[in-house]
């Protein structure tokens, strides 16, 4: 449709509303991400398949107590290609993709690389999520690899992510507002809706608060990396105030919800569980400040 990373963000905040357990957050790590910096041999093979939904890719840039943009994985040259040895965790609908994008150190600097998941070298296994859905641990041993784009792919694949995981929180959050706020206007103590009490108002309007910043910080950081624009500060800042804010309101709406806050059968739960795996992808909030001080730091006086 000619659409892209600010539509996409659009769309994931939808679906973040919903907690729809669909792979869409592949979309921006696989599709987008090849489709920026894949040559068009590689878009020709894969992208028609991804937009028909009768294929899947996605990206692996997570490592065991590792740095997104330090890889720890290593590609190194075999012939015309390259072969992949290290480990992936927390891949996002891995179990299903055909190939993934996968960040590895290089003599040269990080590098993306494309995989095939059915090639040798490689096993996919099922990771279980805090969200009951489940993701997937990558093991590369001796795998191949293609070259995916160059040497600013891995960083710029990191913040397609990172803003992509905000807009899901953006749609998680404002959306465990709204199911507050209508549960408050119901439920009634003392005779009256608990909503008419000032310390429940005030909880729900610090969580308005919070969620209208997210969506502000977010959607600046969207359209800088879709326009290609310098955008290390406001994406850092974009993925606190997602992973910091979710936190503040889904913990206020499980609390003004009572012992409903906190029932599997009541969709509060989802809410909750979504946020707190949603806040550490790609980094959580302590990362994205130190990420910031390191920026602000190093800026020209």
């Amino acid at each position: 449709l000619g659409l892209g990373l600010v539509e996409l963000a659009l769309l994931l905040e939808e679906a973040g509303r919903r907690v729809a357990p669909v792979p869409l957050l592949s979309l921006a790590l696989g599709g987008l991400v090849l489709a920026r910096h894949g040559s068009s041999d590689q878009q020709t093979a894969l992208l028609p398949g991804v937009a028909a939904g009768t294929a899947l890719l996605t990206a692996a840039l997570t490592e065991p107590l590792g740095d997104e943009l330090s890889p720890a994985t290593t590609a190194t040259r075999s012939g015309d290609g390259w072969l992949l040895e290290g480990t992936k965790t927390c891949v996002p609908a891995g179990q299903y993709a055909g190939h993934v994008l996968v960040s590895a150190a290089t003599p040269d600097g990080p590098r993306l690389f494309l995989v095939d998941t059915t090639g040798a070298g490689v096993t996919v296994e099922r990771q279980d999520t805090i969200t009951y859905r489940a993701e997937a641990l990558l093991l590369l041993d001796g795998a191949a690899g293609e070259l995916v784009g160059g040497e600013g792919a891995v960083a710029d694949a990191v913040q397609v992510g990172q803003v992509a995981v905000c807009a899901l929180l953006v749609g998680t959050t404002a959306e465990a507002v709204r199911i507050t706020a209508e549960y408050t206007r119901t439920r009634e103590q003392f005779g009256h809706p608990i909503g008419h009490f000032q310390a429940v108002t005030q909880r729900l309007g610090d969580g308005f608060i919070d969620t209208t910043a997210m969506r502000l910080t977010t959607l600046q950081a969207v359209w800088r990396v879709a326009e290609g624009l310098d955008a290390d500060k406001e994406v850092a800042v974009a993925k606190y105030f997602a992973s910091d804010g979710a936190q503040r309101v889904v913990r206020g709406a499980a609390h003004m919800h009572g012992g409903m806050g906190v029932s599997r059968e009541y969709p509060l739960h989802r809410y909750y569980l979504a946020a707190k795996q949603l806040e550490l992808t790609l980094g959580g909030g302590t990362r994205q400040l130190v990420r910031l001080g390191r920026l602000l730091a190093d800026e020209p006086v």
